[in-house]
């Protein structure tokens, strides 16, 4: 885990600056907008409007969520008005085309460990891509981000047992469409 989630008011004296939520939570906004869906040529922009309403709300900000959830909270409405945008135009959303999504293969892995891990880093964005925005936002909170279930009815609002279940629900829903996937490239094979 990255900064974001060590920088709290109490820790800078009651006053957040700007400057120091940027640092402590660039990655993590950067990270994540690729992982919601944003295309790589959209995604510098999409990060730079969430830390101009981060810039314009920072003042707002009163402790009672994370501020990781908080600014999540800002990424995702960012996000889905981005998507809502590009449905509009109906320009197709593809499947975000980077190696490094999910970090690197082990350093000591050999190349044949790291191309099967960029391609499993596809496939898995590739199915993501497929889920509805708020499975796909489940997925990524839980399973990628590896936050636990307070911490996700923090960041998407709701109560636990409503999030447990949904979760359920989506990484049903990604392991029906990987073995899906799967099952055609058997056949084909």
């Amino acid at each position: 885990m990255g900064g974001v989630e060590l920088l709290t008011m109490e820790a800078v004296g009651g006053q957040l600056s700007f400057e120091q939520v940027y640092e402590a939570s660039f990655d993590f906004v950067y990270r994540n907008a690729k992982r919601l869906g944003v295309l790589e040529s959209a995604t510098d922009d999409v990060v730079q409007e969430v830390f101009l309403v981060v810039h314009r709300r920072l003042a707002e900000y009163d402790g009672r969520a994370t501020l990781r959830s908080w600014i999540y909270g800002i990424l995702a409405n960012t996000v889905r008005q981005h998507r809502r945008a590009f449905r509009r135009k109906q320009k197709p959303l593809r499947p975000v085309e980077h190696d490094d999504e999910l970090g690197p293969a082990s350093s000591h892995a050999g190349p044949e460990r790291r191309a099967q891990h960029r391609e499993d880093v596809r496939l898995l964005l590739s199915l993501l891509e497929e889920l509805p925005d708020e499975q796909r936002e489940l997925i990524v909170l839980a399973d990628l981000e590896e936050l636990n279930v307070p911490e996700i009815c923090a960041c998407l609002g709701g109560n636990s047992n409503t999030v447990y279940s949904r979760l359920r629900v989506a990484r049903e829903a990604l392991r029906s469409k990987l073995a899906r996937r799967l099952g055609a490239a058997k056949e084909r094979a």
